[in-house]
């Protein structure tokens, strides 16, 4: 009887199946799904790190070639207007500013430092001598981030950045006879950054040489943070990290040095771009559902070949088992002859043995 109670607890071979191939199949899932979803996550952030680096280097690229345009604009007309009168010269620079490309002011200044001819006459007659653009356009191109302070309409004042390209002008004998400059505000570079970082899915910063940001594609100039990645801007250093921001979110944040272009000289501007970092995990949580979907439908499946394999082989040592019970209690009944296994087989026929032997004697 204790062995008849003993056998009663005992879980049976089929139950022993199910719950290991269970316990197994629930492992390997989740391993495989934690597993996965960290490799991923890791990608996504190796991924978006080496993304928000290549689109801030676009960006620098493209902002870069806006400016050599208008270098190369001045470059052309300061050897074009060597000869001529300064009303031709100033018609020549009511067409060039007129043509767009950001260029908001231009003029043709004396030796002496007097402005002869202007776009619209701005500046007429007034004197540039003091300025460093013009002592250095005297003598080769040149270019400078000048900021200068504005009055806004509620009376106080507002600085305000813009570039001055300048390059010498020289009659046919090769003197130097003046200096011709170009100004071109913010604004065209402003829209370009602007429309960049909507078609790119990114925020930009523009920091000057002074170290002062120019502008934000997200809030304002005044409002940008001292984070490593600006820092780094200001200092003239490549970076890529993932930082934090005052609104709370992390971004993935790259400074790109030193925005120059063939021989445009270099302005010691800088660019900072950014992506949100829930980008970087965006895909892994994608696939993290589809993943579970998957685990599930794979469960379903090994649960269907799980039921076969036990109905087919599993189920047999059970009967066999009852079967060999019955006749431990003296019932005439002989096992089923079956040939799933070669163990079964082996089994069968040694019980049919043994009651041979019982019956002999």
């Amino acid at each position: 009887m204790p062995t008849r109670r003993l056998h009663r607890k005992a879980p049976s071979l089929t139950a022993v199946t199910f719950a290991f191939v269970a316990a197994s199949a629930l492992v390997v899932g989740f391993m495989l799904f934690f597993l996965m979803r960290e490799r991923l996550q890791t990608y996504g952030r190796d991924n978006t790190a080496t993304e928000i680096g290549v689109r801030a280097e676009g960006v620098q690229t493209a902002l870069a070639h806006g400016l050599y345009d208008a270098w190369s604009r001045l470059k052309v007309l300061a050897q074009e207007v060597g000869a001529d009168d300064t009303e031709t010269i100033r018609t020549k620079l009511q067409t060039l500013v007129g043509e767009g490309n950001g260029l908001s002011w231009a003029g043709f200044a004396g030796l002496d430092g007097t402005i002869q001819a202007s776009y619209a006459d701005v500046m007429l007659g007034e004197s540039v001598s003091a300025t460093s653009w013009f002592q250095t356009g005297l003598s080769k191109p040149t270019a400078e981030d000048v900021r200068e302070t504005v009055s806004t309409v509620s009376g106080q004042g507002r600085s305000r950045s813009s570039l001055i390209f300048a390059a010498p002008v020289r009659n046919a004998d090769g003197q130097v006879r003046g200096v011709l400059s170009v100004r071109l505000d913010l604004s065209s570079a402003t829209i370009l950054l602007r429309d960049m970082a909507r078609a790119l899915d990114i925020d930009l910063v523009l920091i000057d040489s002074a170290g002062a940001v120019l502008m934000q594609t997200r809030g304002r100039a005044e409002d940008a943070p001292d984070l490593p990645s600006l820092q780094a801007a200001r200092a003239g250093a490549s970076m890529v990290t993932l930082e934090r921001w005052p609104d709370g979110r992390s971004y993935f944040s790259a400074a790109v040095p030193e925005i120059t272009y063939r021989d445009l000289p270099a302005l010691g501007w800088s660019l900072v771009a950014r992506v949100p970092a829930d980008l970087a995990v965006a895909p892994a949580e994608q696939l993290s559902r589809g993943m579970i979907f998957y685990l599930a439908s794979f469960g379903l499946m090994l649960l269907l070949l799980t039921m076969i394999f036990v109905e087919s082989f599993i189920r047999p040592f059970g009967v066999l088992a009852r079967t060999t019970s019955k006749i431990a209690d003296g019932a005439e009944v002989y096992p089923p002859d079956t040939n799933r296994t070669r163990e079964l087989q082996m089994i069968t026929a040694a019980i049919v043995r043994l009651q041979t032997r019982l019956h002999r004697h």
